[in-house]
């Protein structure tokens, strides 16, 4: 069983799904409600569910908020050893909107973390790692942490992504919105080519329902997706994060980690339950051929 450290914000997300987004200061009835985990706990539930062991490290509050993240997490067997538990810190929870056209409306309360912390760690034990950047100061720390372990290092390259994080890791996947807001650039070959030029990082792009991209020499490489009928798509990046660094542990060609990525975080669309719709491997084999 493949172990992998994700770290990242974890955070409770109150989903609601309504005819249309509130424009008004009034009462709403929600068509279908869930309550679900997000951020790196719904990375680390995609991991789980292919049958990797996921050991989360997430700052969690010791509020009513971190103790529903807790249950749901541990309910999928998730490893908590790594996470901290704080006093001072509230867990960051989300209040969410989606209409029936797939348009959003989010709410977030998030604190911004800044304890210190010096995360003595043995991280030999782990087949891969997976980042985000929301706490930039932690991440760099682990990142240089770990910068002599010769394991898959994911990074998801959102807000705060920085050129020395990128360095660090051994691939990074972008959304093409935060490829767009790094590099200034529309363009998916042209920005990522301005990427390539600064780092030897393996680097991706996600662009929903068009599938996934990266360079290959100079030639723009894309790998679709299944096509689909969205529900909903939050944690859709997720998903493909924790996907994909697992099957890099696998040691599974470049080409084929993308595509198990892109149909499981497809799949995950197909339903409001963000949770529900996380595939297993079996699920995702189905869809290979399509």
């Amino acid at each position: 069983m493949k172990k992998i450290f994700v770290n990242g914000l974890s955070a409770l997300d109150f989903i609601h799904k309504v005819d249309e987004i509130p424009k008004n200061a009034s009462k709403y009835k929600a068509i279908e409600s869930v309550i679900s985990v997000g951020g790196a706990a719904h990375a680390s539930i995609a991991i789980q569910r292919l049958g990797g062991q996921a050991y989360l490290s997430s700052i969690i509050g010791n509020d009513e908020i971190g103790q529903i993240i807790k249950q749901k997490v541990l309910e999928e067997n998730i490893n908590l050893e790594y996470s901290i538990s704080s006093d001072i810190y509230n867990s960051s929870f989300s209040s969410i909107f989606i209409d029936t056209k797939g348009e959003r409306l989010v709410v977030n309360n998030r604190e911004d973390f800044k304890e210190k912390f010096k995360f003595n760690y043995n991280f030999d034990i782990f087949d891969g790692f997976l980042f985000d950047t929301r706490y930039p100061e932690n991440t760099l720390i682990l990142l240089n942490k770990i910068k002599d372990i010769n394991k898959p290092k994911l990074l998801d390259a959102e807000m705060n992504t920085t050129l020395e994080m990128l360095n660090l890791c051994t691939h990074a996947a972008f959304s093409y919105e935060g490829l767009m807001n790094f590099t200034g650039d529309e363009n998916i070959k042209s920005a990522l080519r301005k990427v390539k030029n600064k780092t030897n990082t393996n680097l991706f792009v996600t662009n929903g329902p068009k599938g996934s991209y990266y360079l290959k020499d100079d030639t723009l490489v894309n790998i679709p997706t299944i096509k689909i009928k969205a529900e909903n798509t939050l944690g859709a990046g997720d998903v493909w994060h924790g996907v994909f660094v697992y099957m890099l542990t696998l040691k599974k060609e470049l080409e084929e980690c993308l595509r198990y990525a892109n149909i499981s975080a497809s799949l995950k669309c197909k339903h409001f339950d963000t949770l529900i719709g996380i595939p297993s491997m079996k699920q995702i084999n189905e869809h290979l051929d399509q």
